[in-house]
């Protein structure tokens, strides 16, 4: 995992990685939350809001939409009240909340742990020694 401030090259670096470990037959998902599809240009793939998508053998790219993902979110809420409640229509003081809670930055990094989680199969390296 790479991490730090904007322009530094992470998302270029975790590509070189993921393709570098994917070559020695690690099977890598390379994942970005950036908005501005980094890993898109970089592989030359639209792969934006797709889920991950496959680069070659052994490596998977994949932009998460953490708006999409909110939404879905948003949307299961709205359901389940209405399920639970027998409402035709969420009341409007409990959409205002589903609204503002939706606006809360742990709702996005909510979003996107789940995305990460959802595509399965892959291995968290905890440490790699092949450097």
């Amino acid at each position: 995992m790479f991490g730090g401030k904007g322009g530094l090259g992470k998302t270029t670096f975790s590509a070189a990685t993921a393709y570098w470990l994917a070559r020695r037959g690690f099977k890598v998902l390379v994942f970005s939350v950036d908005p501005q599809a980094s890993l898109s240009d970089i592989f030359q793939k639209d792969i934006f809001g797709k889920g991950p998508v496959p680069i070659m053998e052994n490596l998977w790219a994949q932009e998460i939409d953490a708006d999409q993902h909110i939404k879905e979110y948003q949307g299961e809420i709205r359901k389940k009240i209405l399920d639970m409640y027998g409402f035709d229509q969420v009341p409007e003081e409990i959409e205002n909340y589903i609204q503002a809670a939706s606006a809360e930055p742990a709702m996005e990094e909510s979003a996107i742990f789940d995305a990460v989680v959802a595509t399965g199969g892959f291995k968290i390296m905890p440490r790699i020694s092949a450097f």
